[in-house]
């Protein structure tokens, strides 16, 4: 097929998603995979369905690396494995004063929430760390600052019954990549017991955040199989991460992704994901002078401040730039409907 003609193509998916339909899973991979069309017409089109969706609201959140290092699975992309050479701090969970003002910080450069994250498989509810980041998660409700957040591995039902009791809001979990290439990413957990721990998040009453990271060596086909993972799991948000290589890891020589590829993961997924909050995470450096693209391409939020082991660029080069570009932040975009009251203590 020529180019005019599959650009035509893509408009007429896109005119049927602006309509409220939805690419099938077959298009969404010719999507990803083709690169013989102009991809201005997916950001098009995206860019309506943020504005549908969301206007010019733009969700801003934090993270604070709350215990960092020693983790016993081998994820390729992540620096606190301990089954990687990685040069990292390593310290155990920090107190919840520490978490509150961590808080109070992301909140004071307008951000909705803060998530508080662990390195490690996960927690038993009745280990004396779980029983400090409930702690933790109590007091940053109580101040309230900002929501209580939290990505925290594996968890079983009654770690998020609890969660959940000390006024969690959101409990994210990425599924990483594409069921079909999840074990070239990571052989010491499985994908369905990520799966679980996102279904036992929303049956206890918690918004489930998940996303993945790309860049790790998956082909276009595994994004699309991402996409639609997430979508048959009715997810909050999306945290989109583009791989940072860190010295050490066994990835620590991938090639990262191009700046236009970048923007068309973050489109494809707008066009797949059109109502719920895709927000950019790590990574964002390797778009330099585009980074404010990524709006126009769909995203509706990002994350600011530090990441866990990598640095982000500066709290204020990224406020002036949504300054510029006249977007409105500090207010959260997820429906009424999904926000659910902390039980009281």
């Amino acid at each position: 097929m020529q180019s005019d003609g599959i650009t035509a193509r893509v408009r007429r998916i896109g005119e049927r998603v602006l309509a409220g339909g939805a690419p099938a899973f077959e298009e969404a991979v010719e999507l990803f995979e083709r690169s013989d069309y102009d991809v201005h017409e997916l950001f098009q089109v995206a860019n309506r369905l943020r504005l549908n969706r969301f206007g010019n609201r733009i969700h801003l959140c934090g993270i604070v690396n709350a215990k960092s290092g020693g983790c016993p699975e081998d994820c390729s992309f992540c620096s606190q494995s301990s089954r990687q050479a990685t040069e990292i701090a390593k310290y155990s969970v920090i107190s919840s004063d520490e978490m509150v003002l961590a808080a109070r910080q992301a909140r004071g450069y307008g951000a909705w929430a803060l998530g508080v994250v662990t390195a490690g498989r996960g927690y038993d509810a009745t280990s004396e760390d779980f029983r400090q980041l409930i702690v933790g998660i109590r007091a940053i409700t109580r101040d309230g600052s900002a929501e209580a957040h939290a990505s925290l591995g594996i968890m079983g039902d009654e770690e998020v019954r609890q969660l959940k009791k000390a006024g969690l809001t959101t409990l994210n979990h990425n599924l990483e990549t594409g069921r079909s290439y999840f074990p070239q990413v990571c052989t010491t957990h499985t994908y369905d017991e990520r799966v679980r721990t996102l279904k036992a998040a929303r049956a206890a009453g918690i918004r489930v955040c998940s996303g993945g990271v790309f860049g790790m060596g998956e082909d276009p086909g595994h994004r699309a199989e991402l996409a639609f993972a997430l979508k048959d799991l009715d997810v909050d948000e999306v945290p989109l991460n583009f791989l940072i290589p860190v010295d050490g890891t066994r990835l620590a020589n991938a090639v990262p992704l191009s700046p236009l590829e970048i923007l068309k993961v973050i489109a494809l997924f707008r066009w797949i994901l059109p109502t719920k909050n895709i927000f950019v995470c790590a990574g964002r450096q390797h778009l330099g002078e585009l980074q404010p693209m990524i709006f126009f391409a769909g995203a509706s939020g990002v994350m600011v401040g530090d990441f866990l082991t990598t640095r982000n660029r500066s709290v204020s080069d990224d406020l002036k730039m949504l300054h510029d570009l006249g977007l409105e932040f500090g207010e959260s975009l997820l429906a009424p409907e999904r926000h659910a009251a902390a039980t009281a203590f």
